[in-house]
């Protein structure tokens, strides 16, 4: 129900109040007159009435005249009402006396008659129109007056409010998300009958048709969303969306939809919002509730970006066909897959690294795990953990090559193995710089880095055969080691805690920082990730992404954004597939610290930006 006019408190005086009615010889003196009911009396009636009665009465209050007299019934004039709002703060209009009637204006009483009996008539259908055309809190104010006798304070008025039960129509949701993935768009808009009479739900008798439309004020409206959540949208330009037809109803369903289409030509990669309203209603009987609902709309992607297989453990490299490659962990049958994007959104599965014919023959392992690959000297080098789980002993890193991205890789060679460099050999990552190259590895016993020779396919060594360099830069909780240049601070990113429990999974990615690649690797305190110190980067919700991880190189698109691909269960109906591929934006505090937006895996937001 929606009321037309609030409460009111009458405070206006049609009369002096020096007379008792209790006293009363049968002098007009002691006898006054009253409106029953008098004061405020909303009434309430359903917009689909045809018309409504309000019954009055103009009562003698005393021991009964002597003679006979009359008294007059009229409408409050404007200046009474622009009194009365201005005293209450109050901004009502009086109803149009066209649109209501008195039974009797002019009253009269003959001797000992006490009672007179009046009735205010109107059409609700037909104020209720007048009301959709100006929005005015109509009321019908009525003042008694008499020249025989007096009318107390407060009982000579009445002012009657009217309270509709009208159908309204409004939109289902205040907010909607358009990701805008190819050149044309059709969006589905819902909105609702919503109809009441007497308290009691009505379903839709009509068939029935509204417009959606883009309010005048758009762009105060955008930058007033703005404002309220701290976001930088633009307004969506005219030429990128068509509104349709609009909204239709059928009779007997309470729910109407409606298409519009959003056009991605001409959409750079922000955030827009395009404001609608509903109005132009084909049933002059509903009302289009004043209300707004804002579609988000942009160039926008959603996680998980790999869903078809299970992706543990990705890297991703770009390749000279411009193309970015994804490679992951050995899952089942698929023996490390490769998938191809253009925008590291859409992925593409190809085939897997290795076949049975290009299996590595090496001693011990079994399984494909956590490749990395890069392009050097011409070839890309595939470095991989052939490796078995809980075998630490028997875990260790390979390296094949190729002159495609998407192999074949051969031969595979061992390039860090347990009994020279400790078990758990395995999660490396390769780093280049000043002409060296070096590969960092190491799983929960330590993260440990070797330099590797020229051809990047075995460990650098002096005369006497040893490592030129083997040196310790993080403790022992943390593996998946990737590092990242920004602004003079190398960052080294890992993964704490369980990779592979399922819905029990604690897996998170964390970080430190150093001037040096060599290390130290430290906190915000200044506390060393050799004694296991970081600082969170990514964790799950513990409802819906579980165990996010093992992230792969960082990528900067082309407005200088950086993007980070990693993995993480996806809970549903409490339990969990694998590990599918994710994306998320890093964002960079003023301090130079890296996180992902709330330090959780977002569902959405604005693809990355590659220029053709």
């Amino acid at each position: 129900m929606c009321l037309l006019m609030a409460g009111l408190i009458l405070i206006l005086s049609c009369g002096s109040d020096n007379d008792d009615p209790n006293g009363g010889t049968g002098n007009a003196t002691n006898l006054y007159l009253q409106i029953q009911p008098s004061g405020l009396n909303v009434v309430e009636v359903s917009s689909r009435e045809d018309s409504h009665v309000v019954p009055l009465q103009v009562k003698v209050i005393g021991n009964g005249t002597h003679s006979d007299f009359t008294a007059q019934i009229n409408s409050w004039t404007e200046d009474d009402l622009v009194a009365y709002n201005n005293k209450e703060k109050k901004s009502y209009a009086l109803l149009p006396s066209s649109l209501y009637s008195l039974s009797s204006k002019e009253l009269a009483f003959k001797q000992g008659e006490t009672v007179v009996d009046v009735e205010i008539k109107f059409a609700p259908s037909n104020v209720f129109n007048e009301f959709k055309k100006h929005g005015s809190e109509y009321v019908i104010a009525l003042k008694l007056t008499c020249d025989k006798l007096k009318i107390r304070d407060r009982q000579g008025d009445i002012l009657l409010p009217i309270s509709f039960d009208y159908p309204i129509i409004h939109f289902a949701t205040s907010v909607a998300e358009v990701s805008v993935t190819k050149d044309q768009v059709p969006v589905t808009i819902n909105t609702v009958f919503d109809f009441k009479e007497n308290g009691k739900a009505i379903t839709n008798p009509w068939n029935f048709a509204c417009k959606f439309s883009v309010p005048a004020n758009a762009e105060e409206l955008v930058a007033a969303y703005n404002q309220s959540y701290k976001t930088s949208c633009q307004l969506l330009p005219a030429n990128n969306y068509d509104l349709g037809e609009g909204a239709s109803f059928q009779t007997g369903n309470n729910q109407g939809t409606g298409e519009i289409t959003i056009k991605r030509e001409g959409l750079a990669v922000v955030s827009y919002l395009l404001p609608l309203k509903l109005d132009e209603c084909s049933n002059e009987g509903v009302v289009c509730r004043d209300e707004i609902c804002y579609l988000q709309v942009g160039k926008t992607y959603s996680n998980p970006i790999i869903t078809d297989k299970s992706v543990p453990d990705p890297c991703v490299i770009r390749a000279n066909d411009g193309y970015f490659y994804l490679y992951a962990t050995h899952t089942d049958k698929y023996w490390m897959p490769i998938y191809r994007s253009k925008d590291l959104v859409n992925w593409e599965y190809l085939r897997t690294a290795f076949t049975n014919a290009t299996k590595p023959t090496l001693p011990g392992g079994g399984s494909f795990w956590a490749p990395e690959i890069k392009y050097i000297n011409g070839k890309y080098v595939l470095y991989f953990s052939w490796a078995k789980m809980n075998g630490a002993d028997v875990s260790y890193t390979a390296v094949a090559t190729s002159d495609s991205p998407l192999g074949p890789f051969v031969p595979s060679i061992e390039l860090i193995g347990n009994a020279e460099f400790g078990s758990n050999a395995i999660d490396q990552f390769y780093y280049e710089e000043d002409g060296k190259k070096y590969m960092f590895f190491g799983s929960f016993k330590g993260i440990f880095v070797v330099e590797l020779a020229d051809d990047g396919l075995s460990v650098k060594r002096d005369i006497n055969g040893k490592p030129v360099l083997k040196k310790q830069v993080c403790g022992n909780a943390f593996e998946g080691t990737n590092i990242y240049k920004k602004d003079g601070y190398y960052y080294l990113f890992a993964s704490i805690g369980s990779c592979c429990a399922g819905v029990n999974s604690s897996y998170k990615v964390v970080v430190g920082r150093s001037t040096n690649l060599l290390g130290p690797y430290l906190d915000k305190t200044g506390k060393d990730m050799l004694n296991n110190a970081w600082e969170l980067v990514l964790e799950g919700d513990g409802q819906k992404w579980i165990g996010p991880g093992h992230n792969a190189e960082i990528i900067r698109d082309d407005e200088g954004t950086d993007w980070m691909i990693y993995h993480s269960y996806v809970k549903k109906n409490n339990a969990v597939g694998g590990r599918l591929g994710m994306l998320d934006r890093l964002h960079w505090s003023a301090d130079g610290w890296p996180t992902i937006k709330k330090c959780v895996p977002s569902s959405s937001d604005l693809i990355p930006v590659f220029y053709d």
